[in-house]
C-alpha cells in the first residue's frame, strides 16, 4: 500500500507539478480553493487517478480543512506519511499602508494553515511513529525586498515552526523541514517576466544568473521524502540558484 502524502496548492505551478510527480509512488491528497484548476488537473493525471484524490478547500477556513481532511485521511488504506504545506499568498504594498487585517490575511494562509494541517496529520504521524513535513517557506524569511514585509512575515513565522516541531517529535521519527525557493518559474513567473527592470535585478542577484526550474524544487521534495533523508531534521534549505549565499 502506498503512502499518504498531502499536498497544498496543488492548482498551479510547483504545487501542480508536485502532485503530477509524486503521485507516482505515493497515494496523494491534494488541495486547491480554485475549482477550475482542479478539474483541469485531473484531467492531466487521469492515468494516476487511482492514485490521487482532490479538494476544493480554502485552507485558511481551519474548521472546514479539518473536518474534511480528517474525514478523507480515516479513508486511507496506507500510512499517512507527508504533508507538502506549499499554498502561499503575498500582498505587495508598503508597510505603512498595510493593515493589520492584510497582514493576517497573509498569515492565514503562509503560517496558520501550515499550524492547522499540521496538528491535523500529526495526529497519524504518532500512531506510525514515522511521518514527513515540508514546509514551503522562502528566501524572503531569511532577506527581504521592499513592500513585502507581510509575506516575509509569514515566512519567518514558518520557519520557526518547522525549528518547533523538530525539536518536538524528532524522537518519534518524524522530521519537519523548510525549503525556500528563490525565484523560481512557479505560477507568477509569466507575468513577472513582462516587468525587465525586476527580472533583471533578480538575475543580477543571483550567482546563478538564471531562475530555478519547477523540476528542482520537486527533486528536492522528493529527496526529503525519502529513506535517504531520514536525519535530516529542522533545516531550512534554500534552493535559490545562490541568492543567500
Amino acid at each position: 500500500m502506498n503512502k499518504t502524502v498531502v499536498i497544498t496548492g496543488v492548482g498551479k505551478g510547483f504545487g501542480r507539478e508536485l502532485l503530477k510527480s509524486l503521485c507516482r509512488d505515493y497515494y496523494v491528497i491534494g488541495i486547491s480553493r480554485t475549482s477550475e484548476d482542479l478539474k483541469s488537473l485531473r484531467d492531466e493525471t487521469v492515468q494516476f487517478s487511482h492514485n490521487i484524490v482532490l479538494k476544493c478547500l480554502d485552507i485558511s477556513d481551519f474548521q472546514k480543512t479539518k473536518t474534511v481532511l480528517s474525514e478523507e485521511l480515516k479513508k486511507v488504506h496506507g500510512p499517512v506519511y507527508g504533508l507538502i504545506n506549499n499554498a502561499g499568498v503575498r500582498c505587495r504594498k508598503a508597510f505603512t499602508d498595510l493593515s493589520i487585517q492584510e497582514f493576517l490575511d497573509v498569515a492565514n494562509v503562509n503560517l496558520f494553515a501550515a499550524i492547522n494541517l499540521s496538528s491535523i496529520l500529526l495526529k497519524f504521524m504518532l500512531k506510525e511513529k514515522n511521518g514527513r513535513i515540508l514546509n514551503i517557506s522562502s528566501i524572503l524569511s531569511q532577506s527581504a525586498l521592499p513592500e513585502l514585509s507581510a509575506y516575509s512575515v509569514s515566512k519567518g513565522g514558518l520557519d520557526a515552526f518547522t525549528r518547533s516541531l523538530a525539536v518536538e517529535y524528532g524522537d518519534q521519527n518524524i522530521s519537519v523541514n523548510s525549503i525556500l525557493p528563490g525565484f523560481c518559474k512557479t505560477s507568477y513567473y509569466p507575468s513577472f517576466s513582462q516587468n525587465h527592470e525586476l527580472l533583471q535585478m533578480t538575475l543580477q542577484n543571483t550567482p546563478m544568473k538564471r531562475w530555478g526550474e519547477d523540476s528542482e524544487l520537486v527533486g528536492l521534495c522528493k529527496f526529503l521524502l525519502s529513506p535517504e533523508a531520514g536525519y535530516i531534521t529542522g533545516a531550512t534549505i534554500p534552493i535559490d540558484g545562490g541568492w543567500l549565499a
